[in-house]
């Protein structure tokens, strides 16, 4: 309806079509654009954002998109405060030296970092990326209770690829740090089956999440173990860690004396903020348990 609203020319329903177009969904996104660009064909470019404000950020992204669309600069987007407005307004700019240009007139920390993403973007030159990284002192999102072992192997599972709401930080820190030494899945299944043979767990064959979900895939296999096979334990591709349904001890030992890092239930409830990650139809921030332990049918 608001589609055919907006094809029809209805400028009332420009700030609803505002809202669908900075929806996060594909599909209704491109229903509000398409509806936005049937206002600007029978009324002009310039009578939409005369409907809205500034004050919400889907009518500040509309008003860079028809900005843009008009053949104006849209890099002092790059500073609007909310994250989802900045990443689209980057999405938009094509002049590397312009971008250049703007970091020593930028505002704000965030605006040098998104100038510097959208740079790297059009470039691809990481030497350049990492040398701007380290002007700025390589910031990052600092997350309570999160070690460097962890913290590596989040960012770089998902901060090059972290929704729009994602704080610029992630993306950088993914982009300018070194990832964690690759391992072999294989061995280190081997080696946590043959940890909890010796200590008579009499572990079933590793699986993968996907597998032991039915459908999907993740980021972690399945041992099951024991008699009946209802106990399980966890062990992520992201790294050493390790998890379980519960605490026993002797399963503590025996993966810890293999090499793995059981993760307690305190760490694994840490939340770690401003990175957003798709998960279930919802696109905010997620635990530990989650991103370490992740699976999506």
């Amino acid at each position: 309806m608001l589609g055919a609203r907006g094809a029809l020319g209805d400028l009332t329903a420009a700030g609803a079509l505002a809202t669908l177009a900075f929806d996060l969904w594909r599909g209704r996104r491109e229903t509000g654009e398409a509806g936005i660009d049937g206002l600007v064909a029978r009324h002009g470019v310039e009578a939409v954002p005369a409907q809205l404000g500034a004050a919400r950020p889907e009518d500040r992204s509309l008003a860079v998109r028809l900005r843009d669309r008009a053949g104006e600069d849209v890099t002092d987007a790059l500073a609007d405060p909310d994250p989802q407005v900045a990443f689209r307004a980057q999405e938009l700019l094509t002049d590397p030296q312009r971008l250049r240009g703007y970091l020593a007139e930028a505002p704000t920390e965030e605006a040098k970092l998104w100038a510097a993403y959208a740079l790297h973007r059009l470039t691809e030159d990481i030497d350049e990326t990492r040398r701007l990284y380290e002007e700025l002192v390589r910031p990052r999102v600092e997350v309570t209770g999160l070690d460097e072992e962890l913290r590596g192997a989040i960012v770089h599972e998902y901060g090059r690829w972290c929704e729009e709401r994602s704080d610029p930080r992630w993306r950088m820190e993914a982009l300018c740090t070194e990832p964690p030494p690759a391992g072999d899945t294989g061995e280190r299944l081997r080696r946590a089956s043959a940890a909890l043979t010796a200590a008579g767990l009499a572990p079933k064959p590793p699986i993968s999440c996907g597998e032991d979900n039915g459908v999907g895939d993740g980021t972690y296999d399945v041992i099951r173990y024991g008699e009946s096979g209802d106990d399980a334990v966890f062990l992520s591709t992201l790294g050493r860690f390790a998890a379980g349904e519960d605490d026993h001890p002797q399963v503590r030992r025996a993966l810890e004396s293999a090499g793995f890092r059981r993760l307690d239930a305190a760490v694994r409830a840490i939340q770690v903020t401003d990175l957003g990650v798709y998960y279930f139809g919802s696109r905010g921030p997620l635990g530990i348990d989650t991103l370490v332990f992740y699976w999506q049918d």
